[in-house]
């Protein structure tokens, strides 16, 4: 699984190379890679945030014997 940071520095990598490129194809297919690296990076961020959100009520939750 690929962590948040790494899909942001991807996507900053996306950026400068769009910067960099000499024809405005290879600047639009960088910078709709980039714009997909940082989706990955928020799915990531979303994914981490439901985990602890779901960690944390197992660990609230009473514990029932029936």
């Amino acid at each position: 699984m690929m962590s948040e940071k790494y899909c942001i520095e991807q996507a900053e990598s996306c950026e400068r190379a769009a910067e960099a490129a000499p024809l405005a194809n290879q600047r639009e297919t960088f910078l709709r890679s980039r714009a997909v690296w940082l989706e990955m990076a928020e799915r990531q961020q979303s994914l981490r945030t439901a985990r602890t959100e779901r960690e944390r009520s197992r660990t609230e939750e009473p514990n029932h014997v029936g």
